[in-house]
């Protein structure tokens, strides 16, 4: 007895809610989009007037948070579009081009450290640049205040994509903050050191949060399963289902972050409707995988020759 059930009842009100979500912050958004565009502009052409490494390793902060709202801003239309008109070849939608691009960002992200380092050790060694120190500061009160407005707009987004666009934000209002105080320090001081001493203190941050995008996205291309779900602990819950004799072929996987997929083979003489619904409360309450394939197998078949899909 084989019984393919996908897991509806609960599919279609998650849907519903991502959907409601997904409309909701498309405002909030467009704003950042704009505020950090803004930003992006400002610090270059600040950066390159005032001299200041520090504003323009910034700049190219801003450039890689900028494409992480373009991103998430783009994907949920392109989700929204996918429920609309179901494509054929792409049956589980685009969500993919979310982490194909994250993964081009995050190696964009080293390239531009790369550069930003070797720029500031050639102006520590005593390339003698002069830096405006009262233009770099005012550039960066500039983008300090936008970056604000925009994570003030963010903070209260549900979609997990929208979320870590705001994680983003909070990172250049952080950045922006340290490129205030460098330019207060050198107002001052007139230490000129200080400039690439901050800028190399940005390019650490981004390095940290390109290798850790890398990561992530690599995991999720290579179909790994979440880091929080492991497979043997999932096997070990579904054994413990009244009824349930065996466990196989268990398939963990994300699509994109927060969206994670399983399939899976059970044992049991139980009604396949009820083994069925027990699996899947097991899986969305204690594991949050709310899309799954199950396949229920008699215990007769299974002890005659196994299951012959996984032969």
């Amino acid at each position: 007895m084989f019984m393919h059930v996908h897991m509806g009842g609960h599919d279609h009100h998650h849907g519903h809610d991502h959907h409601h979500h997904e409309h909701r912050d498309i405002r909030p958004l467009r704003i950042a989009i704009a505020l950090t565009s803004t930003v992006f502009i400002a610090q270059v052409v600040g950066g390159f007037y005032s001299g200041s490494l520090a504003l323009l390793s910034d700049a190219g902060h801003v450039l890689v948070d900028l494409a992480s709202l373009l991103i998430a801003f783009f994907g949920l239309r392109l989700a929204a579009r996918a429920r609309a008109q179901h494509d054929v070849r792409y049956t589980f939608g685009l969500r993919r081009i979310e982490i194909l691009a994250a993964l081009t960002n995050g190696f964009l992200l080293i390239g531009i450290c790369i550069y930003i380092v070797i720029e500031a050790i050639r102006r520590l060694a005593g390339d003698d640049i002069h830096v405006h120190a009262e233009s770099m500061l005012a550039v960066a009160i500039v983008g300090f205040i936008a970056n604000a407005i925009s994570a003030l707009y963010l903070h209260r987004s549900e979609h997990v994509t929208t979320r870590s666009a705001y994680l983003h934000v909070m990172t250049d209002l952080l950045s922006s903050g340290g490129v205030i105080i460098g330019a207060g320090i050198l107002s001052v001081t007139h230490w000129e050191w200080i400039d690439p001493v901050i800028s190399m203190v940005i390019a650490v941050l981004i390095t940290r949060g390109a290798v850790s995008v890398i990561r992530q996205s690599s995991v999720i291309l290579m179909e790994s399963a979440p880091d929080d779900v492991q497979p043997a602990d999932v096997t070990a819950a579904l054994m413990s289902i009244d009824g349930v004799t065996n466990v196989h072929d268990v398939h963990i996987w994300q699509l994109s972050v927060g969206s994670t997929t399983a399939t899976v083979h059970v044992v049991s003489e139980r009604n396949s409707d009820d083994v069925v619904r027990d699996v899947q409360n097991v899986l969305r309450e204690r594991f949050s995988i709310a899309h799954a394939t199950v396949q229920v197998e008699s215990t007769h078949l299974h002890d005659d020759g196994g299951c012959g899909a996984c032969e």
